[in-house]
């Protein structure tokens, strides 16, 4: 029941994820929790009703959290909503995992109380992906942990290295800490410690500071900081899509001319702006909790829901979560 246009993108998005696993000769049953008449409605008005059994479920709930409620308000005054039994049906082993394109905060919130963290997380953390000159980055935190030690940056760019590993198949992933300069000395009290842990450590490939212009490069594959800092660079990010096609329309619509130009690289320029866009990405993990957990954006479109439910059958099926309690015990060893 959450997104902008739930829940009929929401259903829309599923069904999509259903048949991409009919596609693959898989038959994995999709959890739905919701207020049931309106999700049959819409399967009936644009899909079919006959996908309700093996491939579609409905958990009936009364309660649904909107988006703009605070996370406090979302746990305390609705706890029979669609996000609440998700998570519960995840916390009983009913669900393997959970994904919302709904209400960021209050994700975390009832993931956070519901599920727990992870024995050894100090600080469960979620990140987004940025697109690069040689693929993705991760940038981790992006506005979970606003306060932040050196420990729990230590602990993200472990958790981020564990997850890049396995979802995004890459060998020994990169791990640089954000900052105002490359040297160690550089930036605040934080980094400085931070620097310092990452290098005594040495639980993951971190390859020093790097700075912001270095994030589009690709010059790592995770990008540590803490959530304040890295709030402020996914909001400037998110911006440049929408700067960058209000400039081209504007200089389209300058002269005939510029018009033709613009439309002869249509093509070229589509693809650029299909990096660009968040929904390429699906969606993106909340790590440190006792559970799989995707969080997408609000205005996600159906292929990036179901995107992002291939990501949590990913995570599930690798046992990422485990792999993340191994290694964060074997740190503190």
């Amino acid at each position: 029941m959450g997104g902008d246009e739930a829940p009929g993108k929401i259903i829309d998005g599923v069904v999509e994820a259903v048949h991409a696993f009919k596609s693959q000769g898989l038959s994995h049953t999709l959890i739905v929790t919701g207020v049931k008449t309106q999700i049959q409605d819409h399967l009936r008005r644009c899909h079919s009703e006959s996908l309700l059994g093996d491939s579609i479920e409905i958990v009936h709930t009364d309660e649904v959290i909107g988006m703009h409620e605070s996370p406090t308000s979302a746990l305390t005054k609705k706890p029979r909503s669609s996000m609440h039994v998700g998570m519960e049906l995840v916390k009983k082993g009913e669900a393997d995992g959970f994904v919302s394109m709904g209400n960021t905060g209050a994700v975390m919130a009832v993931a956070l109380v519901g599920l727990g963290r992870i024995e050894g997380v100090a600080r469960p953390t979620i990140g987004a992906f940025f697109p690069t000159l040689t693929g993705k980055t991760l940038v981790l935190d992006v506005g979970t942990n606003v306060d932040c030690k050196p420990l729990h940056l230590l602990q993200f760019g472990l958790m981020g290295s564990i997850y890049m590993h396995a979802i995004m198949n890459i060998e020994d992933p990169r791990v640089g800490l954000l900052s105002i300069g490359e040297e160690a000395s550089k930036g605040d009290d934080l980094t400085v410690k931070s620097h310092d842990l990452f290098k005594q450590k040495a639980l993951f490939d971190f390859i020093g500071n790097v700075e912001g212009r270095d994030i589009l490069k690709g010059a790592a594959d995770i990008v540590v900081c803490d959530g304040f800092v890295g709030n402020v660079v996914l909001k400037f990010g998110e911006s440049i899509y929408h700067f960058l096609k209000s400039r081209i329309k504007e200089t389209a619509h300058k002269s005939t001319k510029n018009a033709l130009i613009m439309g002869i690289a249509k093509p070229a320029l589509r693809n650029v702006f299909r990096e660009l866009d968040y929904q390429e990405y699906g969606g993106v993990p909340l790590l440190g909790v006792n559970g799989v957990v995707i969080i997408g954006h609000g205005s996600s479109s159906p292929k990036a829901l179901s995107r992002a439910i291939m990501v949590a059958k990913e995570m599930a099926e690798k046992r990422i979560n485990e792999v993340i309690r191994q290694r964060i015990q074997s740190s503190k060893e």
